[in-house]
């Protein structure tokens, strides 16, 4: 993290935030001084990405391949029409700035894959997953583990979704939760959802990054979050690391 300063328009636009308990001065400090990696600007990534923008955090990196389809506008929050056949990084972007044109955005118009994994993850200070695809997620997650950066991870599928944070050292890991892609995902090609379910994950990984960043509450460490939209069901599933995990535990490769 870099050391920065708040300026008076910083209190003023972030005053409602600063008078929360426990947060205050010296997390919004934190925040701003920080760096994190969004994998994927989609319904859950780009809803991170935009409340960590509006919160003030300092630095996002912002890692999505492919251009705007018509399919993604009902549950991408900032993207329009105007917006289709653009690079989704370089649409997000643009939108995030108008938000904030202090906060440095860096676009990466291309997906997590094994060349570019280890050099993103090294800039940030916490990964935020929002990637749909498996092979994906696995990649971040064990380079995460490997460097000892936290992940704030967050999926849906239709109406169901869940979230967790993962502490290097501390906490299980996505490979814990998921040693192997689920097999309703082995096929699946397009998913299933509509606007709620995935910015419902998208706001509590944002939340969490932002608790991982500044040492404010308590996140959600050894715990799966799950909802259902459906039935209007939550529930909170204790996880637990794996001991020869082989990405957080005994048997890592690293």
């Amino acid at each position: 993290m870099q050391t920065k300063v708040l300026s008076e328009f910083d209190r003023e636009r972030y005053s409602r935030q600063l008078r929360i308990e426990g947060f205050g001065e010296a997390g919004q400090l934190r925040l701003k001084g920080s760096t994190v990696l969004v994998s994927r600007v989609g319904g859950v990534g780009g809803t991170a990405a935009m409340n960590l923008v509006r919160a003030g955090v300092g630095r996002l990196i912002l890692a999505h391949g492919g251009e705007v389809v018509p399919d993604y506008l009902n549950r991408w929050q900032l993207i329009t029409p105007a917006d289709l056949g653009r690079p989704c990084a370089e649409a997000w972007a643009e939108k995030l700035r108008q938000i904030d044109p202090e906060v440095e955005i860096v676009t990466v118009n291309e997906y997590i894959n094994e060349k570019n994994v280890a050099g993103l993850v090294a800039q940030a200070d916490v990964v935020v997953d929002g990637a749909p695809m498996f092979e994906e997620r696995y990649l971040m997650n064990d380079e995460a583990m490997k460097q000892g950066k936290p992940v704030c991870m967050g999926a849906m599928f239709s109406m169901e979704g869940y979230a967790s944070t993962f502490i290097p050292g501390e906490t299980a890991c996505l490979r814990c939760v998921f040693p192997e892609k689920p097999e309703y995902w082995t096929d699946m090609k397009v998913f299933p959802a509509i606007g709620p379910g995935p910015v419902m994950v998208g706001t509590t990984i944002a939340m969490e990054a932002i608790k991982v960043l500044t040492g404010f509450g308590q996140p959600l460490k050894n715990v799966l979050w799950f909802f259902d939209l459906e039935s209007n069901t939550t529930r909170y599933l204790e996880i637990e690391r794996v001991k020869d995990c082989p990405a957080c535990g005994a048997g890592q490769n690293h």
